[in-house]
């Protein structure tokens, strides 16, 4: 599978699972509407606030691991069998909830070492003096690794899905498919940022235009509600293009198809 036709296979097979993109959009709608009053800067600096945002922050997170899980199983259902049942939807969020957390705190891990991996590098970089030579070279490095880093790491939540095996275990699959299809991987992360941009824009230049006349408040709301729905469909989008991909990485090495 090329990365064209794995794009292709995202926006096509997202259109087929409008349930899939609905949930995640009530899910993203209440997150944005919630968050409105507790990003207010008047009150940035209230206890209550911050305790009710780390709260909610936490909740809105265990809830997404599930919502994940949910998704994924559909997304297979579909590419697999060309149909996908919203009732298989809890079956598939609690079976996977486990290893997709588990999988999640550990790339919080190696992001931690990573970070401080990079930290010390840069400042033994900025020792040697601190300009715009120095800094440009920090930033490379951290941009090249930040790129790298995600593009290795891609694969192993959609293995835990596809090969129905357990954290570790995904984590060594997925990391060894990325680094034997690395470029193509890359590729293929890349279009879709790019996409996912010019999107982006495109509804925020004309959300622009339609904001104008609107009262702040109601502005506001509206704002949240478009950023849920753009937020629940390129989502979609994407893991129906990885997962395709990396299925067909797979099938490719044990010489099957998957279903159109």
């Amino acid at each position: 599978m090329s990365v064209f036709e794995a794009v292709k296979s995202g926006f096509v097979k997202a259109s087929k699972l409008v349930n899939v993109i609905l949930v995640f959009f009530v899910f993203n709608t209440v997150i944005g509407l919630i968050s409105l009053p507790l990003s207010n800067p008047e009150r940035a600096g209230d206890f209550g606030i911050m305790a009710v945002s780390i709260i909610s922050s936490v909740v809105f997170f265990l809830i997404f691991v599930f919502l994940q899980g949910g998704a994924m199983g559909l997304v297979k259902d579909q590419i697999k069998k060309s149909t996908a049942s919203l009732a298989d939807f809890p079956n598939y969020g609690r079976k996977f909830y486990l290893r997709i957390l588990g999988l999640l705190g550990l790339y919080i891990i190696i992001a931690i070492g990573i970070i401080l991996i990079l930290g010390l590098i840069s400042a033994a970089i900025v020792l040697l003096g601190d300009n715009i030579v120095t800094r440009s070279i920090v930033a490379t490095i951290v941009t090249v690794s930040a790129i790298v880093a995600i593009t290795m790491m891609v694969y192993p939540i959609y293995a835990i899905v596809v090969d129905d095996v357990g954290t570790i275990e995904a984590f060594k699959k997925g990391i060894l498919a990325a680094k034997t299809h690395f470029r193509t991987t890359l590729g293929l992360f890349l279009c879709l940022f790019v996409i996912s941009v010019l999107i982006s824009l495109v509804i925020g230049f004309i959300l622009g235009m339609v904001m104008v006349p609107l009262n702040p408040n109601l502005g506001q709301v509206v704002i949240a509600i478009v950023n849920a729905l753009v937020q629940s469909y390129l989502p979609v989008v994407m893991m129906v293009a990885f997962m395709s991909f990396y299925m067909a990485l797979e099938n490719k090495s044990t010489g099957q198809s998957i279903g159109e």
